[in-house]
């Protein structure tokens, strides 16, 4: 009815954050993506030319040719869908490319900071190692890697369940379809709708111990093991450090 007001009816005018947010994310991926590249090509012309019997030097330059893809899958599969999501005002794709997108988006941030936690392990363990380096392999290290990847794919499987489209104005004439996960439906769900998906899912409790997952395997998971790692090899340092000093009186 008109007493209901047009404005619940009809879509949301753009907010200026949104302005914002969608220059922000041009200028990202128009920098973002040629710098990557070029590194990218400058790494793996590096670790073709690299001797195989360097381990360290190969490890290390697969591991930061890892860190560049997942940082190039971030700008592909997050921030460009991104993009044209707000620049459409609305979601345009099916149901399964929602969902296909909130994965793969994830799984870029999930391997991205795999992936540096990785570069963190690989340089204890050339610390702590240090007398065996030359005898060392690139097998572990490609094991971090696959590790890497594997976790990120993994944990990311739950954003195929939680996210769908939805009709955020069932009332109006004009439908305007979003990509969100099921608890944000259900909270702003009409009393006449229903999610598609179970009861148990829906609870508190469930939305709950998926963001605190997500917080712990994207963030404070990679910073608690990074400041172990560089902890360690700081102390180690000063003690070479501190050996090498007492050794020249």
């Amino acid at each position: 009815s008109s007493e209901n007001g047009t404005g619940e009816n009809f879509p949301p005018e753009r907010l200026p954050s949104d302005t914002v947010q969608l220059i922000f994310l041009f200028f990202v991926l128009m920098v973002g993506l040629p710098s990557n590249c070029v590194v990218f090509r400058r790494i793996l012309s590096l670790y073709k030319a690299s001797p195989r019997k360097n381990c360290v030097k190969v490890g290390f330059l697969l591991l930061h040719l890892n860190l560049v893809i997942s940082d190039i899958m971030l700008l592909l599969l997050y921030a460009l869908p991104k993009m044209l999501w707000n620049w459409t005002y609305e979601w345009r794709g099916t149901d399964g490319m929602c969902r296909t997108y909130k994965y793969l988006s994830m799984a870029s941030f999930y391997l991205s900071s795999n992936i540096i936690v990785c570069i963190a392990v690989d340089r204890l363990r050339n610390v702590l190692s240090a007398n065996k380096i030359r005898r060392r392999s690139t097998i572990s290290t490609r094991g971090f890697i696959l590790f890497a990847w594997l976790a990120a794919f993994g944990w990311s499987i739950p954003q195929l369940v939680v996210f769908q489209t939805v009709n955020v104005l069932p009332d109006s004439e004009i439908a305007w379809i979003q990509c969100s996960d099921i608890w944000t439906i259900n909270l702003y769900r009409s009393p006449e709708t229903t999610v598609p998906a179970p009861e148990w899912l829906l609870t508190p409790m469930l939305q709950h111990a998926y963001e605190l997952a997500h917080l712990l395997l994207v963030f404070w998971g990679p910073l608690v093991a990074l400041t172990i790692c560089y902890a360690i090899i700081a102390i180690r340092l000063v003690q070479y450090s501190m050996n090498g000093t007492v050794s020249d009186h």
